[in-house]
């Protein structure tokens, strides 16, 4: 599942295969489950910013050479703390994917009237 972000003044395609995904791990030496939870807890090594920057933009269709000279000009010129979001985000939409426009994130219905929660079994207090 491919995420859309701005990266050098462009709204850039970033977006990892499966292929690119144990490139990742291998790179970053930890399954995909440990990089997006040492991104999400903020306990991540350069690598683990880095790496699914530039193998999205690889995988939204650069190539390598144009990602790394993005990369170069746009991100590693720039602190790290600048790039974990984004670098979250494509790991998580590798792993969860990314709901489709007008989708629901979450399970259930999505029918706009229906209640948020079920009606309680216990009786109002007299």
């Amino acid at each position: 599942t491919a995420v859309y972000e701005d990266l050098g003044g462009q709204r850039r395609k970033f977006q990892l295969s499966v292929g690119a995904i144990g490139e990742l791990e291998r790179r970053c030496n930890a399954g995909i489950g440990l990089i997006l939870v040492r991104l999400s807890a903020h306990h991540f090594y350069a690598v683990d910013v880095l790496e699914p920057i530039r193998l999205g933009l690889v995988g939204g269709g650069l190539t390598p050479a144009e990602a790394e000279a993005l990369m170069r000009f746009n991100v590693f010129e720039r602190p790290l703390a600048e790039h974990i979001g984004l670098a979250a985000r494509i790991v998580q939409a590798s792993v969860s994917g990314v709901p489709e426009p007008g989708k629901s994130t979450t399970e259930g219905t999505s029918d706009p009237a229906a209640p948020a929660t079920s009606p309680s079994s216990i009786p109002p207090a007299a």
